[in-house]
């Protein structure tokens, strides 16, 4: 019997090393899944009373696709705060998290025969949303020396041509905690200006920074320009990752391109999910900062417990909630975090899950109690010095 064909941009997709991890920690008795890219804390209790509470008062119908003005006008309020740059609120749409904003973002500039260089490694929606598109994904990885990793702009520079129509970066960095300054993000900005490409700037972890309180945006060098595309999400910073609310800014004609699409895709956001978030961007800045200092407790855990380990590398993160170390002689990471695994019930990200780059790395992401790292740490220690 003949079998349907599949087109070969989806059907290239392989699954994630990730999910392979993941699946058989799922599997594993009493696993610490430090797999994950998501905080192990519920979220708070007054965003979910929010949820209730819009639910009750009848928000439960269709919305506008791009969102509740109010939510709109909301995120606008927020950038303006943090960044002191002026979005209007139909420069901005809401999205089924912040992948959903990311996916249909490269639908709307690449498809056959463009390519889009990605700065790496990197979270792999971005080589597959461009591979999805019918695209090129063109990964250009980080230059790794003993202060950590660092962007080479002329590498950027070789890889883009004729064909190249968006760059993507990720800051902070997922997997890396690497972090863009703004000398970079102006350097990055003038090469897509030369060669007339569209930014797409996913800043979701901006807000879980350790030396400041906020990330460099984009969205300073250049606010509300056809050039630049900005991606952001509640889900780190109001640990809301099965929320699925994200939001796009860019400018309002991009905007428009941007939600029409999003229409027959998945719609708008739930709408009592975008009444809860309403209620986290302006009344959340106390557990933000919660949130920020756990965090850098949890960094400074890790890195006390990593530091002296035979053989391994570790960056200090500048921002995200993820460390990535190096291990001497790792060729494949996927096979290791299997075997770290199996042997300690501790689940970590393989490198390989996030391109080329990432190979001989393993991710730990630290957003958990510090009763469940020290356990972790623990036995990871025990695994690489026996």
């Amino acid at each position: 019997m003949l079998q349907p064909r599949l087109r070969p941009e989806l059907s290239a997709v392989k699954e994630s090393p990730l999910v392979v991890i993941a699946t058989e920690a799922e599997r594993t008795p009493g696993s610490i899944k430090l797999c994950y890219g998501e905080s192990d804390m519920p979220t708070a209790e007054f965003i979910c009373r929010a949820a209730y509470d819009a639910s009750r008062a009848g928000h439960t119908f269709y919305t506008h696709t791009a969102g509740y003005w109010e939510l709109r006008e909301a995120i606008a309020a927020k950038v303006t705060e943090l960044h002191g740059v002026h979005y209007a609120p139909a420069a901005i749409m809401a999205t089924v998290g912040g992948s959903m904003a990311i996916y249909v973002a490269i639908r709307a500039f690449i498809g056959r025969g463009a390519n889009a260089v990605i700065v790496s490694p990197a979270y792999a929606i971005y080589a597959n949303g461009v591979a999805m598109a019918g695209g090129e994904p063109r990964l250009v990885p980080l230059v790794r020396d003993q202060r950590g990793f660092v962007l080479d702009v002329d590498r950027i520079a070789r890889a883009i041509d004729v064909d190249t129509r968006m760059l993507i970066v990720n800051s902070p960095s997922n997997p890396t905690g690497w972090m863009l300054t703004r000398d970079e993000q102006r350097a990055l900005y003038e090469l897509a200006a030369r060669h007339d490409l569209v930014i797409l700037s996913d800043e979701v972890y901006e807000r879980l920074v350790f030396h400041d309180d906020i990330a460099p945006s984009f969205a300073r060098i250049a606010p509300n320009d056809d050039r630049l595309i900005v991606v952001n999400s509640l889900s780190k910073t109001y640990s809301m990752t099965g929320w699925r609310l994200g939001w796009a800014q860019a400018s309002e004609r991009t905007i428009r391109v941007l939600y029409s699409a999003a229409e027959f895709m998945t719609s708008n956001p739930a709408a009592m999910v975008q009444q809860a978030g309403i209620v986290a961007l302006r009344e959340g800045e106390a557990y933000v900062r919660a949130i920020r200092e756990h965090l850098a407790a949890r960094r400074a855990q890790v890195m006390t417990a990593l530091a002296d380990l035979p053989g391994v590398w570790l960056m200090e993160p500048a921002g995200a909630f993820y460390a990535f170390p190096r291990i001497s002689g790792a060729d494949d990471s996927a096979a290791l975090a299997t075997t770290l695994l199996r042997k300690t019930g501790v689940a970590l990200a393989p490198g390989s899950a996030f391109g080329d780059g990432g190979e001989g790395h393993l991710r730990l992401c630290f957003a958990a109690s510090e009763r469940t790292l020290t356990d972790a740490l623990s036995r990871i220690r025990q695994f690489f010095v026996e």
